[in-house]
């Protein structure tokens, strides 16, 4: 939060992408995507009264804009109206999408455009005419520089969708163009920033540079799978004095990717540990990480808060797999195949790196809602039958 801040008071400033990145001095930065630094600096920029509450109540109109993307991404996947509207339902009560409008993170801003960027893939193989090609280009170049994540995500889901049509090479003709001018109006998005971070640091930088960062922070002799160590201190704070001075002394993306390059050397000497290490993150990410227990640093509840946020996630998981199982049975191929790419793909980055936050989940969270949906639909469908045939049972026995 520090970070994107500061990065969009140097924005408001006419400073431009300028912050403290980690070890380092305060300098060129791309340690974050731009467009969440850039929709707080326009608040900054304004002078608004108040301008972090604005950005808050904004965050609040995105996160009930989801009650209704969800359950138009549902329609596209089930056809379902019961299932669109017990989905439009959960996301309504979901915490998680109540409480993170109020804090100055990307999470909201993060789910609502991977949930509109998952939609327009679908809506697009539905209907591949050039407009909705344009228009789906246009919201994949904004939300891949609201979450980089969605540059493995998007390809996937149209691979994905190409796969479950009923006539795979006459989808294939009449979607490639569409698809295509979609990616190019991506890339035309995309890429001045990508040639602003070659400008600034002298490589290829898509997007962002703090996976080097993050994967070390969660491949090196200290590592716990989160952000601090076994007895608490920050996994940065490990790092001798030689080697702050030596990272100090480069720019952003060099020290990261010198970071990177250590990680690799590391998970190659301990592969066991590795794995050990995977498993707690994934835990971490879909139910709760230990941070809350070790740091104060933007914890402002009670730590109980966190503990109970992290049992109600079990049921919330229990019923997201029923739904799996479900749709599975049910042959729904085009919902259980496109939301396990969409929580697989956004596992997959924390699951090598560090799971430390709720926040990283967040943008998965419409696909465990959607699939929660389908199993309260489908449980009670099956209830309902079952009761049915037991009041016939019931009623042909009574006459005989």
């Amino acid at each position: 939060m520090l970070q994107r801040s500061l990065v969009a008071q140097n924005l408001a400033a006419g400073k431009g992408f300028v912050g403290g990145g980690w070890l380092g001095p305060e300098a060129p930065t791309a340690l974050n995507p731009p467009a969440y630094p850039l929709f707080l600096a326009l608040f900054l920029y304004l002078g608004v009264p108040l301008p972090y509450l604005w950005v808050e109540l904004m965050q609040a109109l995105l996160s009930a804009l989801l009650i209704w993307l969800v359950p138009i991404t549902m329609l596209y996947l089930t056809r379902s109206r019961q299932s669109a509207l017990i989905a439009a339902l959960l996301i309504a009560v979901y915490p998680p999408l109540i409480y993170f409008p109020k804090q100055i993170s990307p999470a909201i801003f993060a789910t609502f455009f991977t949930t509109l960027a998952f939609l327009g893939c679908l809506s697009l193989l539905a209907k591949p005419t050039q407009a909705c090609a344009f228009g789906t280009g246009i919201v994949w170049g904004v939300a891949v520089q609201v979450e980089p994540v969605l540059l493995l995500g998007i390809p996937v889901v149209v691979g994905a969708c190409w796969l479950l049509s009923d006539n795979l090479r006459q989808t294939f003709y009449s979607s490639w163009r569409p698809i295509l001018l979609s990616v190019l109006v991506c890339l035309i998005l995309v890429l001045p920033w990508t040639i602003r971070n070659v400008h600034t640091f002298g490589r290829f930088v898509p997007i962002k540079t703090s996976f080097g960062l993050n994967f070390w922070m969660g491949n090196n002799p200290f590592a716990t799978g989160y952000q601090y160590t076994e007895d608490g201190r920050p996994i940065i704070a490990t790092l001798d004095p030689q080697m702050l001075e030596l990272l100090s002394s480069t720019d952003e993306a060099s020290r990261y990717e010198y970071l990177q390059r250590k990680a690799v050397e590391w998970i190659l000497f301990h592969p066991a540990r590795f794995l050990e290490l995977t498993l707690r993150r994934i835990y971490y990410f879909w139910v709760i990480s230990p941070t809350f227990q070790v740091t104060e640093q933007n914890i402002v509840e009670s730590p109980m808060l966190y503990q109970i946020r992290g049992w109600l996630q079990f049921p919330v998981l229990l019923l997201a797999a029923l739904g799996a199982i479900l749709a599975q049975r049910n042959q729904e191929r085009r919902l259980l195949i496109i939301n396990l790419c969409w929580v697989i793909v956004f596992t997959i980055p924390y699951m090598i790196s560090v799971a430390g936050n709720t926040r990283f989940r967040i943008p998965a969270e419409p696909a465990t809602v959607m699939f929660g949906a389908y199993s309260i639909v489908h449980s009670a469908m099956c209830l309902t039958s079952r009761w049915s045939r037991m009041r016939l049972r019931c009623g042909g026995s009574a006459r005989d």
